[in-house]
C-alpha cells in the first residue's frame, strides 16, 4: 500500500503554513489498536496545544472523482498517548469536526461526506497532522492481537509490533 502524508486540507491557513516546512518523522506516532473487536487509533502526541486524528476512505488511483468519506477529530491533548474510537466518541475535550466541502485540483469542489461506518474490503486510513498515514481494511484488524498496534514501517508499509515497541518508536520520533 502506498504511504503519504496525511492531507490537513481542511486546516486553517495559519496552522497549515506552519506544517507545510514540515516532513513526517521516520518513526510512527499514529496506529492502529483494537479494543471489544473495534479500531482504535492512538497517537502519540510530541507537544503543541492541538491534536488531531482521522480515517478516511481510500480510493484506487483511477482518475475518478469520488466523495471525500472522513471522519475527524481533535483538541488538546492531556497526555503524550491518546487513543480514539474510530467513529467513536471523542476524548474528553475533544470535537468532531463536521464534513465540509473543499476546493480541490483545477478549483473542483470536493464533496466530504461524513464517514459513519468500516464496510468489508474497503482501505481505510488514519492519520494524524503531518505524520505518516496508516492504511487498514477490516480484514487487519484479525491481525492485531491484544497489547499490539499496526503502525507505518517505513513510508510505503504496515507492521505489527508491540504496543511497548510502537510507544518507544513514537516517542523517539518526537
Amino acid at each position: 500500500m502506498r504511504r503519504r502524508r496525511f492531507p490537513w486540507i481542511l486546516l486553517p491557513l495559519p496552522l497549515l503554513s506552519l506544517l507545510t516546512a514540515c516532513t513526517p518523522p521516520d518513526e510512527p506516532l499514529v496506529g492502529l489498536a483494537v479494543r471489544d473487536g473495534h479500531p482504535v487509533g492512538v497517537l502519540v502526541h510530541c507537544g503543541g496545544m492541538f491534536a488531531g486524528l482521522s480515517v478516511r476512505q481510500e480510493y484506487p488511483d483511477d482518475g475518478t472523482d469520488h466523495p471525500d468519506f472522513r471522519w475527524r477529530v481533535g483538541g488538546q491533548p492531556t497526555s503524550d498517548v491518546v487513543e480514539v474510537a474510530l467513529l467513536g466518541q471523542p476524548p474528553d475535550g475533544w470535537t468532531v469536526d463536521e464534513a465540509t466541502d473543499y476546493s480541490g485540483a483545477l478549483g473542483r469542489v470536493v464533496d466530504v461526506e461524513p464517514l459513519t461506518e468500516f464496510r468489508p474490503g474497503v482501505t481505510y486510513s488514519v492519520g494524524g497532522l503531518g505524520i505518516i498515514s496508516v492504511d487498514f481494511t477490516l480484514e487487519d484488524l484479525r491481525r492485531i492481537g491484544a497489547d499490539q498496534v499496526l503502525a507505518p514501517s517505513g513510508r510505503e508499509s504496515t507492521k505489527v509490533m508491540s504496543r511497548k515497541t510502537f510507544l518507544r518508536k513514537a516517542r523517539d520520533g518526537c
